[in-house]
């Protein structure tokens, strides 16, 4: 059986955008564009299969699943 593991783009990706709540702000500290992480974080999402992000209009909120995960991968990242 093959395990399918996250990239570390897509981890940093989310990671900044999580703590920033915001694609755009964590593609500035990324240097990355705002679809780069878009992107990036919806593959995350499908590869995990599980929604990490609220999207409301313009706002980004953290799901539960979404905390969960940050405060998994934080330490690694750092």
């Amino acid at each position: 059986m093959r395990r399918y593991l996250p990239s570390t783009a897509m981890l940093q990706a989310f990671e900044a955008s999580a703590r920033r709540l915001s694609f755009t702000l964590a593609a500035e500290d990324l240097c990355l564009t705002q679809g780069a992480i878009s992107k990036q974080v919806g593959a995350l999402e499908e590869l995990l299969r599980t929604e990490l992000f609220r999207r409301v209009k313009k706002r980004l909120g953290l799901t539960a699943a979404g905390k969960s995960f940050l405060a998994r991968i934080t330490p690694a990242l750092n």
